[in-house]
């Protein structure tokens, strides 16, 4: 059993679990804490690196409960570093003295009562929210507080080497959390590491841009983007996803195969390739839909270590790739269709998507399509009739020629075609009586003048009365009668018409 020291030394749950020890070893022995740690029993290394065992022997050396201590203890795991329960990376947070506020150990007193404060081991964090200062930052980590002031040539020393800083509402945050203060809202749920990491991300993006390399901001720069970040994080995943519109709408990228790592920079990086060790949180998601929302994305591809599960957009070149069709042949069809501007450049053209509700039909008329060649038999007409039928604009193809008068590669929608069928279907049927006197479009027409493409809009559309066989409804089973045709003629004359 281990002894319990006396005098009790109380511990405070602002500092770390090394730092009560090395308070205590000063206090005890007048050394540094390895000594007291082997008196209690405790191995150093291990303590060093949280091991749970050693932490307990000490607790129960200390006289204070195994749960509190475990509060200050950052644990040393074989990939990364753990802190209450929560995976963090050695660079974001460890137990190692890597900065410290020299006007905080002033306040504290002699230096065996200085304290370690968990808050000075998070690395984005360069600033002492209690002075206003900046912490001071070590060319190498210490082992304890006492040797940090050493290294940092004493305390008056590290004095001056503080400036003036202010240190916003992340640090306030993280002091909460620290206090075991709940959060409310959306980060409650989310670690320390992701809540300031995607801040930081954030922020450095919308102030100096896709091209910024983190690691060369200076450290009050990062802490700046940082804040910035925050007050945009903490209002939530609507907030988040705006932020993100704005960094895509500043983008220099005007390339039409720019992909998001240009669009996004750093964010983007840092989410696709250097986050995978300790999950990043809901940012990761928040980034992925903003891409899926403006970026053409099949299904199958991969996005942020996800497969993208369904197309919600296209582009100029995945439209013409899904449609066999050239890409400028494909821009200049959009521009018919009023889905990108008239005259647009390849480059305007190629930059723009569209969701896949404004351009499924044309895609599922594609795959459905009918060729001009196979037309007339599909709806029961001639070859000169179908193409009539389709130079009038009776009969729209999907996918019109590419020259004036050219039909090669025209296909037509069989929505379309059956629309034609459904319309004569909707027609009287010719009574048996009548059927003599009836003539078909191509008979009044030889006989009567006019144009076959003429007289079936105007049967199609009533303005002529027109009549049908039985049977399947097709094109040549159309009727008209010769004084309809005539008295239609007649009231355009009377109406000032050509006759």
């Amino acid at each position: 059993m281990v002894k319990m020291l006396v005098p009790h030394i109380p511990y405070n749950r602002a500092e770390t679990v090394q730092s009560y020890a090395a308070r205590l070893s000063l206090i005890h022995t007048g050394q540094r804490a390895s000594r007291l740690l082997e008196d209690c029993g405790v191995k150093p290394a291990r303590f060093g690196i949280g091991h749970v065992e050693e932490i307990a022997r000490f607790a129960e050396a200390a006289g204070v409960e195994i749960g509190v201590l475990l509060g200050g203890t950052i644990r040393a795991l074989s990939r990364h570093n753990s802190f209450r329960d929560e995976d963090v990376s050695r660079q974001f947070l460890s137990p190692r003295v890597r900065q410290f506020c020299p006007h905080c150990l002033r306040e504290d007193g002699p230096a065996s009562k200085w304290h370690h404060r968990i808050v000075w081991c998070f690395s984005s964090i360069p600033i002492c929210q209690r002075h206003g200062a900046t912490l001071v930052e070590l060319d190498d980590d210490a082992g304890d507080i006492g040797e940090a002031v050493e290294h940092a040539g004493g305390l008056e020393a590290a004095e001056a080497l503080t400036q003036r800083a202010e240190g916003g509402r992340h640090l306030a945050w993280l002091h909460r959390r620290l206090d075991m203060v709940p959060d409310t809202g959306w980060l409650d749920g989310q670690t320390l590491e992701q809540v300031l990491n995607a801040s930081e991300m954030l922020g450095i993006v919308l102030e100096h841009g896709q091209d910024i390399r983190p690691v060369k901001l200076p450290r009050m720069e990062r802490s700046r983007s940082l804040e910035i970040g925050f007050r945009i994080y903490e209002q939530g995943s609507d907030a988040v996803y705006a932020a993100l519109g704005d960094i895509r709408r500043k983008a220099s990228a005007t390339a039409v195969h720019a992909g998001p790592l240009a669009m996004y920079g750093p964010l983007y990086d840092w989410l696709d390739r250097r986050s995978q060790l300790i999950a990043p949180g809901p940012i990761r998601d928040i980034l992925r839909e903003h891409i899926l929302d403006h970026d053409a994305y099949m299904q199958g591809e991969k996005l942020l270590g996800e497969v993208v599960t369904e197309r919600r957009l296209h582009s100029v070149k995945s439209l013409a790739l899904t449609l066999k069709v050239d890409r400028r042949r494909m821009s200049r069809l959009l521009q018919k269709l009023g889905l990108v501007p008239e005259g647009a450049t390849d480059g305007e053209s190629g930059r723009l998507v569209f969701p896949v509700a404004e351009v499924e039909q044309l895609v599922g008329d594609y795959e459905t399509a009918i060729p001009l060649a196979e037309v007339p038999e599909y709806v029961g007409g001639t070859q000169s009739q179908t193409l009539a039928l389709y130079r009038a604009g009776i009969l729209p193809a999907v996918i019109p020629a590419d020259a004036p008068g050219a039909v090669r590669g025209v296909i037509f929608a069989r929505r379309v075609l059956n629309d034609l069928l459904a319309r004569i279907g909707a027609l009287p049927l010719l009574e048996n009586g009548h059927q003599g006197r009836a003539l078909t479009i191509a008979e009044a027409c030889q006989r009567h003048g006019g144009r076959t493409d003429d007289l079936t809009r105007a049967v199609l559309l009533r303005e002529i009365p027109g009549y049908r066989i039985s049977g399947e409804p097709r094109l040549h089973g159309l009727r008209v009668f010769v004084s309809d045709i005539l008295a239609t003629r007649q009231v355009d004359v009377v109406g000032g018409g050509v006759p």
